[in-house]
């Protein structure tokens, strides 16, 4: 259930304001296959515990015959659910949720007898944990399998709660009842640019619709112990992204949480996920934004929301999580403003913890306080229960309750009209030796298991795929490396590896252990300033060449030496506004890159960005990095003629081959850059005259041809240092070196692209600080392998016949698209 800050009240003291604002996807059928499979694993476990119990019944004799219930007979679930859970699990032993060791100075707890002996008396609290999870599951199953678009929100509610209460066994009529268990706070059932704390009063008469977007957040409680999750449904596969990036962002703040492990590293983590995704509605695409003023929560007993929040955006929240403590991790994106309000009618309500004691002079709420006390205590309810309970004409009792600040109301929260917002959320227990995961969403498996699975599904389909056996690596969090028990074919000489790219891993090293440089996020104003200057520059030295030949040594010389390493300049300015680091405002990054484009004189800006991005979210991944070469260019370029005439006209290869690998849907952004480009040019010729168009698309030529600062698209990510032989061999699981750093003079001209470590590690960050994030995370950075020129990059690469197109580290499976879609 979501917990706001900066003044949306949202059932606890609000969280701080943060400060600033700045992995392999599984394929949304993949997830739901995982789903199913999971939910019959336990359907089966439950099978087993009531099929061996009923065999132990069969062989005591002379013992009366006890009626048989549906759950003796089937031992599992009926549709709509109404078994009770403890029918189905009558030893009492409940699923445990996804349990993972804690790592690093914490990886001792998983061993320590002290920690085992603490978490053994903890059974109690294990247990109506679990019975609450169990019970979140199988409705859960239930809700998603039979939620359709037609039906009313009422009867969606309804629904859901009928489900938890007939599966707790607290039906909740009569007095205290409720207390004892059943739904833990009301049903949500927020659609569209509402986020949270919407559920239908009585009369409601709201349809869902197959357009809609609607958050699913309903709470299970026994003797108030609540499992707070939620889920995010849409019937339109547009939306698929939205869902891609609230999964993520929550799956990253469930990794990143742990004992001792600070907030702001949490929303860090949460921030960077989320914001890594883009939508496309209506033929425009919209970044996901985090809403900054929603957070996660800690949970004590009773009480959905405790004393921590858990921010979704990075910030300078040093609290830390403790052993013992329960937390609800989630998170919600929006494709509005990433901020809420209150709006629309009011349904949630809750008692004060700390509610005064003070004199009731209207009669109703007096009467209607002594029922909430009774029925409800510290838990959240809503005006569709007190109509449940017998209730009549209690509104003017119960705003006089908030009003004297005994109760406390929480309208619905909600982001820009027009906008979609999307929530995931799971519950996490932090026992002393292991953090397990309560309320699992999606997946009951672990996150290896998940890429496990998805990795055999996808290497059985592929044409190159052999058989293989496939072993988990014992540590460093999500890696799955594959040993594959024969070499690739004979003709494929690339780098072939099944781990995880380096990249998250390390940034999330770095930031454990330096937390400050989560600080340097954020846009640089100077872009701006250096982009105005180089775009006035080309267009002066474009009208000073209007007149001279092509093949004239001004001319080719100016090109070579100004204009090149301007429109370099300018090719990785549009790198940087892709990031979003020239402005704070998305939309002013993208009208600026087409700005800057100008001087390149053909349109790329607006294809740049979705490619360039998919590379960071896919790197080295085959068939959606498409900075990689292709087995026919590095086939037939595999020579030194062959990889002279690739570094003379790569600029080619680089604007041709994202094409031929895969391709954008035309956006009305596309639309603008070509529109824009075009009267660009043609104004250029009517005033300039064509010297000066072709002193541009020259410039740019030469700037991704033989050029020193052109050495950077070779030097970023082939593999330069000599490997041994092994390395070849996917088997072997030999690390090969996939991103190289530059630290020479020519990062002055080109936004410090050489950090290029750095700038993988932290895309957030900007090119005027990389280098503080190098002498801040020195200890990172030191001994990985960088080069000293990129001069004498291109001829190596020419040259030598150790390093070519086949160089480069790839990846059969993994990895996402960004702004073109579902990865296929």
């Amino acid at each position: 259930m979501a917990n706001g800050t900066n003044g949306i009240n949202c059932m606890s003291a609000p969280a701080n304001k943060p400060a600033g604002g700045s992995s392999s996807q599984v394929s949304k059928n993949d997830e739901e296959n995982e789903q199913s499979d999971d939910d019959k694993d336990d359907e089966e476990a439950a099978d087993d515990i009531g099929n061996n119990t009923a065999a132990k019944k069969k062989k005591k004799k002379r013992k009366p015959k006890k009626k048989k219930t549906a759950a003796d007979v089937t031992g599992k679930q009926s549709s709509p659910p109404r078994i009770p859970v403890a029918s189905l699990f009558p030893s009492g032993q409940y699923p445990t949720g996804e349990e993972v060791e804690y790592r690093n100075e914490n990886a001792f707890r998983t061993t320590s007898e002290e920690k085992r002996h603490l978490d053994s008396m903890n059974d109690d609290f294990l247990t109506e944990y679990r019975h609450g999870a169990e019970v979140h599951r199988q409705v859960r199953q239930w809700a998603q399998k039979n939620i359709k678009p037609g039906q009313s929100l009422t009867e969606i509610a309804e629904g859901i709660e009928d489900g938890v209460r007939a599966l707790t066994g607290h039906q909740g009529l009569e007095e205290g009842d409720n207390i004892k268990g059943g739904m833990g706070f009301p049903t949500g059932l927020s659609l569209n640019h509402c986020a949270a704390h919407f559920t239908p009063n009585a009369g409601n008469k709201t349809i869902l619709q197959k357009e809609d977007v609607m958050k699913v957040d309903f709470g299970v409680h026994l003797n108030g112990r609540i499992v707070d999750s939620a889920f995010t449904m849409a019937f339109d596969p547009v939306y698929d992204n939205l869902l891609a990036a609230v999964k993520d962002a929550t799956n990253a703040g469930v990794r990143e949480a742990g004992i001792d492990v600070r907030m702001s590293d949490i929303g860090a983590a949460i921030q960077e996920a989320m914001e890594s995704y883009e939508v496309e509605i209506g033929g425009q695409s919209l970044p996901v934004k985090c809403i900054r003023n929603l957070n996660g929560h800690d949970i004590i007993q009773y009480s959905i929301h405790g004393r921590k929040s858990v921010p979704i955006v990075k910030g300078g929240d040093q609290t830390k999580m403790e052993e013992g403590e329960t937390f609800a991790i989630e998170t919600f994106g929006s494709t509005g403003k990433g901020y809420v309000r209150d709006d629309m009618e009011i349904s949630h309500y809750a008692k004060k913890a700390d509610a005064p004691n003070v004199p009731l002079r209207v009669s109703s709420a007096r009467t209607l306080l002594s029922s909430i006390n009774k029925n409800f205590g510290t838990l959240p309810f809503c005006r569709r229960y007190l109509d449940r309970l017998g209730h009549e004409k209690y509104l003017l009792g119960l705003n006089n309750l908030v009003s004297s600040g005994i109760v406390e109301a929480y309208p619905p929260l909600c982001d820009v009209k027009g906008s979609y917002t999307a929530q995931f959320e799971h519950t996490i227990l932090l026992r002393p030796t292991v953090k397990e995961v309560i309320s699992p969403i999606d997946h009951g498996l672990t996150f290896r298991l998940v890429q496990y699975v998805f990795l055999m599904r996808c290497r059985s389909l592929s044409e190159r795929a052999m058989s293989t056996t496939v072993t988990v690596a014992p540590n460093h969090g999500s890696q799955l490396p594959v040993k594959p028990s024969q070499p690739r074919n004979a003709s494929d000489h690339f780098f072939w590896t099944y781990t995880e790219e380096p990249h998250r891993t390390r940034r999330q090293a770095i930031i454990k252990a330096h937390p400050e440089v989560t600080k340097l996020c954020g846009h640089e104003p100077l872009t701006k300033y250096i982009v105005l200057a180089v775009v006035s520059l080309q267009i002066l030295c474009a009208a000073w060449l209007r007149h001279s030949s092509i093949l004239s040594a001004r001319f080719l010389l100016t090109s070579y030496i100004i204009g090149a390493t301007a429109n370099q300049n300018l090719f990785l300015a549009i790198h940087e506004i892709s990031h979003n680091l020239a402005f704070k405002s998305p939309i002013a990054n993208r009208l600026f890159a087409v700005f800057a484009n100008l001087p390149i004189g053909l349109p790329y800006s607006a294809s740049f960005r979705p490619y360039h991005l998919t590379h960071h979210k896919s790197l080295g991944v085959d068939g959606l990095d498409t900075d990689l070469p292709t087995s026919l260019e590095a086939f037939f370029l595999d020579s030194i003629l062959g990889k002279a005439f690739f570094c003379t006209f790569q600029i080619l290869f680089y604007a041709i081959r994202p094409m031929m690998v895969y391709q954008l849907p035309f956006t009305s952004l596309h639309l603008f850059n070509v529109v824009a480009q075009l009267a660009f040019d043609v104004l250029l010729v009517h005033y300039l005259g064509a010297g000066a168009l072709a002193y541009l698309i020259m410039s740019s030529f030469l700037a991704g041809s033989l050029h020193p600062c052109a050495g950077h698209f070779i030097a970023e990510h082939y593999v330069f240092d000599k490997q041994p032989t092994s390395t070849r061999v996917s088997a072997n699981l030999v690390p090969v070196p996939e991103t190289y750093s530059y630290y020479g003079p020519l990062n002055l001209l080109t936004y410090n692209v050489g950090l290029h470590n750095e700038h993988h590690d932290f895309p957030a960050i900007p090119w005027s600080r990389l280098p503080l994030l190098h002498e801040m995370a020195k200890d990172f950075y030191v001994d990985l392998p960088h080069h000293a020129s990129w001069v004498w990059v291109i001829g190596q690469f020419i040259c030598d016949k150790d390093v070519g197109l086949w160089c480069r580290v790839k990846r059969e499976t993994g990895g996402k698209k960004v702004g073109g879609g579902k990865v296929d």
